[in-house]
């Protein structure tokens, strides 16, 4: 099994979606010790957001110069697609930062997420080319998002969830430790919980 692991967060210590992703990965890693990981930490050296020349050649293939500089943002964004296709599994640490994703994460994703490379669209709509994938999200957030009065406000787990499956993805988990900043929940507890709804995961 290949597992890519991506953390997103800048903190490199306390982070709590940090924690979690390497729980993850690390209980992966015990029941399959064949596994090899491939890790990005986008949080440390985040990908550059795509330039309009990028953008004009990669979707609407249309002309454009390679510059040295054109070439290397190429270069990046097929490193990160031949990641994700290569990977079997991924886990993705994803904090919750106003009510969405880090830029960081988002700007990884503008990368992978090429028509004609990891989707395409077809008469009947759009069909996800890396299909057989296995997600677990390490998701972390201050306060609470999953009651019914805040779950509209968020636009961090549905949109991953969203995107993986517009690639083909659909085999999706979410591994949440929410409420951490607050103080009759907190780091430990929320990172206990998260520990607990991985092993429920993991076990059924």
């Amino acid at each position: 099994m290949n597992i890519l692991h991506i953390d997103s967060s800048p903190f490199t210590a306390g982070s709590v979606s940090r924690e979690l992703s390497a729980m993850i990965v690390a209980e992966l890693c015990a029941r399959h010790p064949e596994t090899t990981v491939t890790y990005r930490d986008l949080g440390v050296t985040p990908p550059p957001h795509l330039s309009a020349a990028a953008m004009s050649l990669l979707h609407n293939a249309q002309e454009e110069v390679i510059t040295p500089q054109l070439q290397a943002e190429l270069d990046g964004i097929y490193q990160s697609i031949e990641e994700l296709t290569a990977c079997d599994v991924m886990v993705i640490g994803a904090p919750m930062y106003n009510h969405a994703i880090p830029g960081n994460l988002k700007a990884w994703i503008d990368q992978v997420c090429q028509k004609g490379k990891t989707f395409r669209y077809t008469p009947q709509g759009v069909v996800g080319l890396i299909p057989g994938k296995t997600a677990y999200i390490a998701s972390a957030r201050g306060g609470v998002y999953s009651t019914p009065e805040t779950l509209p406000h968020d636009f961090q787990e549905p949109y991953l969830a969203s995107i993986l499956e517009l690639m083909g993805v659909k085999d999706c988990h979410i591994i949440r430790a929410e409420g951490v900043s607050r103080q009759a929940i907190g780091r430990e507890k929320g990172l206990a919980e998260g520990r607990e709804m991985l092993l429920q995961i993991l076990n059924a």
